[in-house]
């Protein structure tokens, strides 16, 4: 070991990295999408309201999310370009949204709509969308797929198809959740326990990483096309794997971000954890859900415990920067 890599990181790097950002950030849970857990039929707006969390979203000429790579070069991100999709119709359905004129809200469903478009044309013959940059995080090179992203595509498609009725739309979201549902050892998305339950995959990393807020997202869009296709049982199995695996996640203070690193999520995503926590109990119907939630959005009411949680995270980001250097 070099004496570089010995160097600790000074206490007052810690704690300004640990008090960056104690506010809490927002990701409302869109109650009126849920008030009727086992109905059917298309999709209406979605469980989360995720205007917060696009709103400084880059669009080129064409309307179509960007996203910049860590080299500089951008590229087109099917989880980012869906986000904004969903936030947009969101907007366009909300008679209070930010941008609630009548004017406006045409202009909410046609960007879903061009997002929505540019998913089924790029989508390739495996029935997804491969990522061309790394996860240095999991040792993942370029060329995998994201279960957050096929279940994410999925919720989009699914709006277009109700907006448009083109019925490739649907063909294109079957094509999704097969490789969605695929095991990680046969290049799909889900890690598979013995009891034959998958777990959804943002990152496949070997060995399996366990992202939390990235399995519920694509459980969000197993569900839509369950409903939307009358059958809804097809989640079960991966709700209750995901619900099953729920107590790994929690460090007695804060969540973790996956189960594969001990270290604290940032506020940002312990946030998004208890909204999609709350979200899949509403839309399931399951108690055990909501009350998960309860608890991790009750360790962000104590000031020591979000702290403990900042300075940890803190301590995760720096190691990983020596890491790499």
């Amino acid at each position: 070991m070099t004496p570089r890599q010995r160097t600790r990181p000074a206490p007052a790097v810690l704690l300004r990295k640990g008090l960056q950002d104690l506010r809490r950030p927002s990701f409302p849970v869109d109650t009126p999408a849920l008030s009727r857990p086992q109905a059917a039929g298309p999709p209406g707006r979605y469980p989360l309201d995720l205007r917060p969390m696009t709103a400084a979203t880059a669009l080129d000429g064409d309307g179509l999310v960007v996203t910049r790579a860590p080299n500089g070069e951008t590229y087109r991100n099917p989880v980012s370009m869906s986000l904004y999709a969903l936030g947009r119709h969101t907007d366009a359905l909300s008679p209070k949204g930010h941008n609630s004129a009548a004017v406006e809200r045409p202009a909410g469903l046609l960007a879903l709509v061009d997002q929505a478009r540019w998913l089924r044309a790029a989508q390739d013959g495996n029935g997804g969308w491969r990522y061309p940059v790394p996860v240095p995080r999991y040792a993942v090179p370029p060329g995998w797929y994201s279960a957050m992203a096929q279940g994410l595509a999925v919720s989009v498609m699914l709006r277009g198809y109700a907006l448009t009725q083109e019925r490739s739309f649907l063909d294109a979201c079957q094509g999704a959740k097969e490789l969605m549902l695929r095991p990680l050892s046969e290049g799909g998305c889900s890690h598979y326990d013995q009891q034959g339950r998958p777990f959804l995959e943002e990152c496949p990393s070997d060995p399996a990483s366990h992202i939390l807020n990235g399995a519920v997202f694509a459980l969000f869009g197993l569900l839509e096309l369950g409903r939307q296709l009358g059958a809804p049982e097809e989640t079960g199995r991966s709700a209750e794997r995901i619900r099953d695996s729920l107590p790994g996640f929690d460090l007695g203070y804060w969540t973790r971000y996956d189960l594969r690193h001990r270290a604290p999520a940032s506020l940002a995503y312990h946030t998004l954890h208890v909204s999609l926590l709350t979200a899949a109990g509403r839309v399931l119907d399951d108690q055990r859900w909501l009350a998960t939630a309860a608890t991790w959005d009750a360790y962000t009411r104590g000031p020591a415990r979000r702290l403990r949680a900042a300075v940890g995270k803190g301590w995760f980001v720096l190691g990983e920067r020596r890491a790499g250097s």
